[in-house]
């Protein structure tokens, strides 16, 4: 007995090469993402720092110049659009509020600058509630480009991580008096 099967019909081969290509587009969608993608148990991570500046130009040409972030984006909130920013910053939000979110190359929009004008300078003799560290490629410039920028810049101190790990590190100031801890590696530990 001969099993007669039906020809494939156009109809068909088209439905098998689109699902083909659909399942091709999102094999590739899958692969082309992130191998460091956040996950549940990769929990808890920091996204960002937020900092309140009182002028968020001068902020800004102080993270980009000094720092070497790169700024991703600034603008200006219309009021009562982000009522969340309001109690967070406690700040009004019935107000414009003006923004920016700033990157490093490893840390996609990592700081968020908000302005607030009549934000009054952080105490420079006060304890400090909030130090942030960032490492950088190049001290030595960075504290060049604090001086220049007219930031305080302490003096370099050397020390040697848990892991055994040289480091040298200072504190400078922003315009807005936040403190700013960088460091660099003398030779970047292994992972």
């Amino acid at each position: 007995m001969t099993i007669l099967t039906p020809k494939p019909t156009k109809h068909r081969i088209r439905s098998f090469l689109k699902l083909n290509l659909s399942l091709c587009c999102l094999l590739a969608v899958v692969l082309s993402l992130p191998s460091n993608s956040v996950t549940a148990s990769e929990s808890p991570r920091i996204k960002r720092i937020s900092l309140i500046t009182s002028d968020l130009d001068q902020s800004i040409s102080f993270f980009t110049e000094v720092i070497g972030f790169t700024l991703d984006f600034e603008g200006t909130l219309p009021p009562n659009t982000e009522p969340f920013l309001g109690p967070v910053f406690n700040v009004d939000s019935a107000q414009p509020i003006r923004r920016a979110l700033l990157s490093t190359a490893t840390e996609p929009r990592g700081l968020f600058l908000i302005e607030h004008l009549q934000m009054p300078l952080l105490d420079k003799t006060a304890p400090r509630p909030v130090v942030t560290v960032v490492q950088v490629d190049d001290r030595a410039e960075t504290l060049t480009s604090a001086t220049q920028f007219g930031s305080e810049v302490s003096d370099v101190i050397t020390d040697i991580t848990p892991e055994g790990a040289s480091f040298a590190e200072a504190l400078l100031m922003s315009p807005s008096g936040h403190a700013i801890l960088v460091y660099q590696y003398d030779e970047v530990p292994a992972r």
